[in-house]
């Protein structure tokens, strides 16, 4: 028999996701853009890879965002 995930289990599960996902993704974007400044040869393939890449990342955000939402944020927003 499956459990429900508990609250508490979400919000850990969103707080990865914001804290050690998140970061990840944007390093790579970061490393991706350098590799553009010195092989610009290449930049329209590492462009496509960071679109695909911010799309990744706006997923990530939101879906941590959804499990974990920051006391800040307005509800509805």
């Amino acid at each position: 028999m499956k459990r429900k995930p508990t609250r508490d289990t979400l919000r850990e599960a969103g707080k990865t996701l914001h804290d050690d996902v998140a970061p990840l993704l944007a390093g790579a974007g970061f490393q991706l853009q350098i590799l553009r400044m010195d092989h610009p040869e290449a930049a329209s393939q590492i462009d496509e890879t960071l679109a695909t890449l911010e799309d990744a990342m706006d997923r990530v955000r939101k879906l941590s965002q959804q499990l974990a939402p920051s006391p800040f944020t307005p509800k509805g927003s």
